[in-house]
């Protein structure tokens, strides 16, 4: 078949066939890219018997449950003297001033946690786990035009 062109006819024929050569060399030249990727990377570290699992270390564990908190707490804490500095009327409140950024870092550290299964995996799960909506399609009956309630009466042919 041909193509109308703005400047003259194309054979679509002769460019599909084009096209497939070429698909057909970039299939094989990616499958040869990538056994050769393949025979680089390194075999992984834990099998999947069930045995072992990854988790976070201990020193990762003290640095997300008590150093960030206090980070944040300690910085909130600083921003806080730096407006008393600015403004010699506001007094620093080591509830609001430390303990309010503290809790939030150690609450957000604390989802993170239960979400991602102990920092074992990358990726997260919901809290909570809701029930999968299905899809019902809605059938709609129409005779001559007018949606009807009723399925129209199936015809026998004897």
């Amino acid at each position: 078949s041909y193509f109308l062109y703005y400047r003259g006819a194309v054979n679509l024929s002769t460019i599909q066939e084009s096209n497939m050569a070429a698909t057909n060399t970039n299939d094989e030249t990616f499958a040869k890219h990538s056994q050769e990727d393949s025979a680089l990377t390194s075999p992984p570290d834990n099998q999947d018997d069930g045995t072992k699992t990854k988790s976070a270390t201990m020193m990762g564990k003290v640095f997300v449950f008590v150093i960030f908190p206090l980070t944040i707490g300690v910085l909130g804490l600083y921003m806080s003297y730096l407006e008393t500095r600015r403004r010699p009327d506001k007094k620093l409140s080591f509830d609001q001033d430390f303990m309010v950024p503290f809790l939030l870092a150690l609450a957000m550290s604390v989802v993170i946690w239960l979400q991602t299964g102990g920092f074992s995996n990358n990726k997260v799960k919901p809290l909570v786990a809701w029930p999968k909506v299905r899809k019902q399609k809605k059938i709609v009956y129409k005779k001559n035009g007018q949606i009807v309630d009723k399925p129209p009466a199936n015809k026998k042919d004897d």
